[in-house]
């Protein structure tokens, strides 16, 4: 049986991949546990300094596997499996302190769309889409979309998305800072490769630091963030490429930087 998630390491890089593409990468036990198995080798390996997620096949991700639940599972039960599979995952994407582009080939949907929404940078192509289709199925959004779609768009503009259920095509997505990136549909994956290795070269380290800053400026005060960046920044002031950063700039020469 192939595996629910692929990881492939290039240079760099790691390349992780829905695959089961005969759901249109739905997510079920499996996919949960191969996003968490593949993103916590990433986060560990010190030669992975940057990461593409990507789904096989016609779509990123159908959202989540109908067939899953059972007919005798309750609601209750149904809450704590989000809560108990879905949070720790999420964490996991923001406390990766390494860049995560999200290549979205086709559709992004439900909590395939959480999970776009996830990764830290995204290239489309016109004819991807991020889809809110919980409503569609009486559904409210789960796994962290409302957070992550409310902070892309402000309040207004992220509940008009939810509650329409309507596809939000790639140009729309650009327009309205979803994505990064818009290419051709045969390019989304080759560009998003492209770029984590232009990041992977980067100094790592410092960009992790801007990562988890971000991140907690968005739920803190101006005060406790400068703090919090200051704290944050003792780690650069260590390292070995703000060393070679500075002096390659005195030297007037590009940085090698080693990401540490």
């Amino acid at each position: 049986m192939e595996k629910a998630v692929l990881l492939e390491k290039e240079k760099n890089i790691a390349v992780i991949t829905l695959n089961r593409p005969e759901r249109y990468n739905a997510v079920n036990q499996n996919l949960v546990d191969g996003i968490n198995n593949s993103l916590s080798i990433a986060e560990n390996d010190k030669d992975i300094r940057a990461i593409v997620l990507t789904g096989n096949g016609k779509g990123f991700c159908s959202g989540a596997d109908m067939s899953v639940f059972g007919g005798e599972v309750s609601p209750e039960q149904r809450r704590d499996y989000i809560i108990e599979q879905y949070q720790p995952l999420m964490k996991r994407f923001f406390n990766l302190k390494k860049p995560i582009i999200g290549a979205i080939n086709g559709t992004a949907a439900g909590v395939g769309a959480a999970f776009a929404l996830a990764c830290d940078l995204r290239v489309m192509s016109k004819e991807s889409a991020i889809l809110y289709a919980f409503v569609n199925i009486g559904l409210g959004p789960d796994g962290g979309a409302s957070w992550l779609l409310a902070r892309q768009v402000g309040y207004s503009k992220a509940l008009e998305i939810a509650i329409s259920g309507k596809k939000i095509l790639g140009e729309e997505c650009l327009n309205l800072g979803l994505t990064n990136k818009i290419v051709e549909k045969d390019e989304v994956l080759k560009n998003a490769i492209k770029w984590a290795h232009e990041l992977s070269i980067r100094p790592t380290l410092a960009i992790g630091i801007a990562k988890a800053d971000m991140m907690y400026s968005m739920d803190n005060n101006l005060s406790d963030t400068i703090a919090f960046e200051a704290e944050e920044q003792v780690a650069a002031f260590n390292s070995h490429d703000l060393k070679e950063g500075v002096t390659a700039f005195i030297q007037k020469r590009p940085a090698k930087f080693l990401g540490k």
